[in-house]
């Protein structure tokens, strides 16, 4: 179980079985380090028990591999071989999907595509990609997710996207909801309270109109990713259409 998860303690009390943790607290049975080259360390009742280069981004991909890792050498397998299958794994459609280049009139734009669609999900990959893309400018083309979901945790959306430079936001993608959750919240509430936390934020409508608003505000050196558990990845798959496009025009 994760060392620093909230509810650690409460949610194991009273188990039978063997309780072990794994975090960057030092404290945890299993410590996940990262290095500066990207290696992560895991050191395992004071001993590295693994050590390996992940394809994938972020912080919090290290702790996922770690824990997958630390199961793995708990049911036997050999380390050589987790340590090969953490290093290979490059991940899986829709998070952190690399999509391709939107290939502008000033250069290429990389562009991505992830799942992200509750505020820890977004929070963490917006600082994976900041950290190991160098973006001089991240944009953020997020499609909110049901109506319900995002009038009960506005505040922590909007407080999400301290990593995003530009976020650009299409009309909430309708999903399991009563009709009148329409009427309650809306795109543009959400880029209020973004810009009320100081990141600059648009509604802007369509996802035709999110592509088509992407391409005007693109500039070189910046990275976008599209968000969202809607169709929002078609705003991605679009822009790099379209880049190749203009290329070759």
């Amino acid at each position: 179980i994760a060392h620093e998860g909230a509810h650690r303690e409460s949610v194991t009390a009273g188990a039978r079985a063997l309780v072990e943790t794994f975090g960057t607290h030092p404290d945890a049975t299993h410590v996940v380090s990262r290095e500066a080259d990207g290696t992560v360390r895991v050191i395992s009742h004071g001993a590295e028990s693994l050590r390996w280069r992940p394809r994938l981004m972020g912080a919090h991909n290290a702790l996922n591999g770690a824990a997958a890792g630390v199961m793995a050498l708990r049911l036997g397998a050999p380390r050589d071989c987790v340590e090969t299958a953490l290093a290979d794994f490059a991940g899986l459609d829709r998070r952190q999907q690399f999509m391709g280049l939107a290939r502008m009139p000033f250069g290429d734009v990389r562009v991505y595509d992830d799942y992200g669609h509750h505020p820890t999900e977004i929070r963490v990959t917006l600082r994976a990609l900041r950290e190991a893309t160098g973006a001089r400018r991240l944009v953020c083309v997020f499609q909110p997710h049901q109506h319900s979901r995002t009038r009960a945790l506005l505040a922590d959306f909007a407080q999400a996207f301290g990593d995003a430079d530009l976020v650009l936001l299409p009309e909430i993608h309708f999903v399991r909801d009563d009709e009148s959750e329409r009427t309650k919240v809306s795109s543009e509430m959400l880029a209020a309270r973004i810009r009320g936390e100081g990141r600059p934020a648009e509604s802007v409508g369509t996802l035709e109109a999110a592509q088509s608003r992407a391409l005007a505000c693109l500039q070189p050196g910046d990275v976008l990713v599209t968000m969202g558990a809607g169709p929002v990845w078609k705003v991605a798959r679009a822009l790099v259409q379209e880049g190749l496009t203009r290329r070759a025009d």
